[in-house]
């Protein structure tokens, strides 16, 4: 059950529809159509003992030139016992000139679960801008029992970085990632191999996943377009909740 639910523009918590297994399905919303540079957005969740919920977004999120400062994006997620949490917005479209610092961070409470999708293009492809933002600085962070258990940060400065280089984005144009963890609960060999599967399913793409030390696994795949990118995400959010909260894979019909 959504307790309370406030929001104030530029940013919007859309009214939430409720999944056939007892899950909420919430739609968070930038109505202005991008994020500019010296914005910032703030958006705090908070998961009572039992609940689950899956936030999305309706689509890409445009990044728009930066004249001054970079935009900032901080989202905090309270997990509490046995609480589940699916993050999955869509990638983010930097524009020429473009500059973001982006922060997640996501306490667990025993028995609690997370599954995280981050992702960015290279730029509008389409419009043959690749590579030409100022820069993207993000940060995921993930604690429980008081300490930190993941934690990922990137600086993506095209023009100092050679982003085209090995371990970067190997001239593919969209970059993506998923991260679970579970409360003490490990991931397995199987769960891994699972993920990879799926990821060398899809022509023409670059991943492979990983079991992590502190418990639940990451996965990462580096894809030509949009249509790869969004094939990847659903494939392995798709096996990722199968094998962590065991729940089947459905449509987030935004279509």
């Amino acid at each position: 059950m959504l307790t309370g639910r406030r929001s104030t523009l530029p940013l919007q918590a859309l009214e939430p529809s409720r999944l056939p297994d007892g899950s909420l399905y919430l739609m968070l919303l930038n109505p202005t159509g991008g994020i500019f540079g010296g914005d910032w957005l703030r958006t705090e969740v908070v998961l009572g003992a039992g609940t689950h919920v899956i936030l999305t977004t309706p689509s890409a999120s445009k990044i728009y030139r930066a004249l001054n400062h970079a935009a900032l994006c901080e989202t905090q997620i309270s997990l509490g016992e046995g609480a589940i949490v699916e993050y999955l917005p869509d990638h983010l479209i930097p524009h020429p000139g473009a500059a973001i610092r982006q922060n997640l961070g996501i306490t667990m409470a025993p028995g609690s679960c997370a599954i995280v999708y981050d992702a960015i293009a290279a730029g509008r492809i389409g419009r043959e801008e690749r590579l030409r933002f100022r820069d993207i600085v993000s940060e995921i962070s993930i604690c429980f029992d008081n300490l930190p258990r993941f934690l990922s940060r990137s600086s993506l400065i095209p023009v100092n970085d050679g982003l085209d280089g090995r371990g970067l984005m190997e001239g593919f144009n969209y970059l993506g990632s998923i991260i679970a963890m579970r409360h003490e609960t490990a991931a397995t060999v199987g769960d891994v191999e699972a993920i990879e599967g799926v990821l060398c399913a899809i022509p023409g793409i670059r991943g492979g996943a990983s079991a992590l030390a502190t418990g639940g696994l990451v996965a990462k795949f580096l894809t030509p377009t949009a249509d790869a990118l969004a094939r990847a995400k659903f494939s392995t959010w798709s096996v990722v909740r199968e094998k962590m909260i065991g729940r089947p894979e459905f449509d987030l019909r935004k279509l």
